[in-house]
């Protein structure tokens, strides 16, 4: 799917993109814990529309999604801290 064809606030598939999203994210953010490393929200982004296999062609779709996992981020960071302590550093490992 084209960035530019995801949903936007107020289309009924809104809350489910954005879910997906924090999923994503949540994903990524676990992924580059358990490693060691950071990502900027740049990275991120880019990190997050591969996973959703999101195609952003224009510089504002990017922009747009950017400005979505940047507000997600501090879910994402609470839902691996939670995970973190609840299952003792252990993670699901999903195979795609």
């Amino acid at each position: 799917m084209k960035a530019s064809d995801a949903p936007v606030f107020g289309d009924s598939d809104w809350n489910s993109y954005r879910a997906g999203v924090a999923n994503a994210l949540t994903d990524v953010e676990a992924d580059m814990q358990q490693r060691g490393y950071g990502l900027n929200t740049e990275g991120l982004t880019a990190e997050v529309a591969a996973r959703l296999a999101l195609l952003i062609d224009m510089p504002e779709d990017f922009q747009v999604l950017e400005a979505l996992v940047k507000s997600l981020r501090p879910i994402a960071r609470e839902a691996v801290r939670t995970t973190r302590e609840d299952h003792g550093g252990q993670f699901v490992l999903l195979l795609i």
